[in-house]
């Protein structure tokens, strides 16, 4: 046995001689196993999966560049309107404030004795109001302010600062104020002129700084009346209608604006806009949020779009016209026709902050409907109308 075992101690180490310990040594090659056959519908559902999967990518990247139009804000109807009313009939002047969805009466206020509430204007939050006060025996022009409680009661009412003016209120559609409630604007003529010739008094735009009193006056620069006033969005651009004579039994009716400055001084020359010469008139006017629009009700002398008389009374198949003017050149951008609801009282029309609804004397107006008039009667026999 020795033998064989010295044998096989020389094989073993002739056999460790020949390996080298820095050389790699591959792995063990394993067999592949058999697996089954693909399938034929492997293929087609893949690209399937594949577009499904590119489709879902583009819709995750349009929402990621769009705004979620959940959290965009619907514009509202403003949730009270207001209006004011002369005092006649044994009644004191007034203002009211009421419901827009119903119309229902939430509050009131009347004016001192041998005082008239005239022109009014709301900020854009509904929630102050401001109305041209003027003693019947004197011959100055105040401004009121009230404020009012989510509930739609007036809870303090004060004057403003620096408002009082002399002169009296040129006519419906006198006052206006931005949405912020920083800046009044209010139309002047002289006091004691018959009506026929108040257009040929002394007219001015008063414009005065609520918080501070501080006041800045425009004149016009010929015989000529201003009234209908509505601010832009920003307080940079106060729009109105400007009045004047062009001969016997003819009258000129421009919209015009005054670019401000920030310290609230107005420019020496009104830009123009839009112009009617009688019979035909602006009804009413307001100005978009934007101030690069104007919405105009336009009209003729001794009618009301839809009827005729000092006071007609519309039918339900009656309607009126509102024009969305450039206030860059007057062009008519677009003509909504709109179905009445009732007339009552003068003519008049206010936008709110949003630039979508319309107060008006025929009712209240989503622009962004067919047909959307409210179908509630705005109160009769108003003097001025806002919201």
């Amino acid at each position: 046995m020795s033998g064989l075992e010295d044998r096989l101690r020389d094989a073993l180490h002739a056999s460790a001689g020949r390996v080298d310990a820095d050389k790699p040594r591959p792995f063990p090659e394993r067999r592949p196993r058999r697996g089954a056959p693909v399938r034929r519908w492997a293929v087609p559902v893949c690209a399937v999966l594949a577009v499904l999967a590119l489709a879902a990518g583009i819709v995750g990247v349009r929402k990621m560049m769009e705004p979620d139009r959940r959290l965009q804000k619907v514009p509202t109807m403003p949730r009270f309107y207001f209006a004011s009313y002369l005092a006649g009939g044994g009644e004191l002047s007034r203002v009211e404030v009421r419901e827009s969805r119903t119309g229902r009466l939430l509050d009131t206020r009347s004016a001192p004795a041998g005082t008239n509430f005239l022109s009014i204007a709301a900020t854009g939050d509904g929630r102050t109001l401001f109305v041209l006060k003027r003693a019947r025996t004197r011959c100055v022009t105040r401004v009121e302010k009230f404020s009012i409680n989510g509930s739609g009661k007036i809870v303090r009412s004060t004057e403003v600062g620096g408002s009082a003016v002399s002169g009296e209120p040129a006519g419906q559609g006198s006052l206006a104020v931005t949405p912020d409630g920083r800046r009044l604007a209010y139309g002047l003529v002289d006091c004691g002129d018959p009506p026929i010739t108040r257009i040929a008094s002394n007219a001015r735009i008063a414009i005065v700084n609520s918080a501070t009193g501080d006041r800045h006056e425009w004149r016009e620069s010929r015989v000529a009346l201003a009234d209908r006033l509505s601010w832009d969005g920003s307080g940079d651009r106060l729009f109105f209608v400007r009045s004047w004579y062009r001969g016997p039994e003819k009258t000129v009716q421009e919209i015009r604006f005054l670019p401000l400055g920030g310290d609230g001084a107005p420019p020496s020359t009104a830009r123009p806009v839009r112009a009617v010469t009688s019979p035909r008139i602006f009804e009413g006017v307001t100005a978009a949020p934007d101030g690069r629009r104007v919405f105009v009700i336009e009209g003729a002398a001794g009618s009301v779009s839809a009827g005729g008389g000092d006071a007609p009374e519309v039918t339900a198949d009656a309607g009126f016209e509102v024009l969305e003017v450039s206030a860059g050149d007057g062009r008519v951008l677009r003509s909504t026709r709109r179905r009445s609801a009732s007339f009552a009282g003068d003519p008049a029309m206010k936008g709110d902050a949003t630039g979508r609804f319309l107060v008006t004397g025929y009712g209240l107006v989503d622009l962004g409907k067919p047909d959307g008039i409210s179908r509630i009667k705005v109160g009769g026999d108003f003097y001025d109308l806002d919201w």
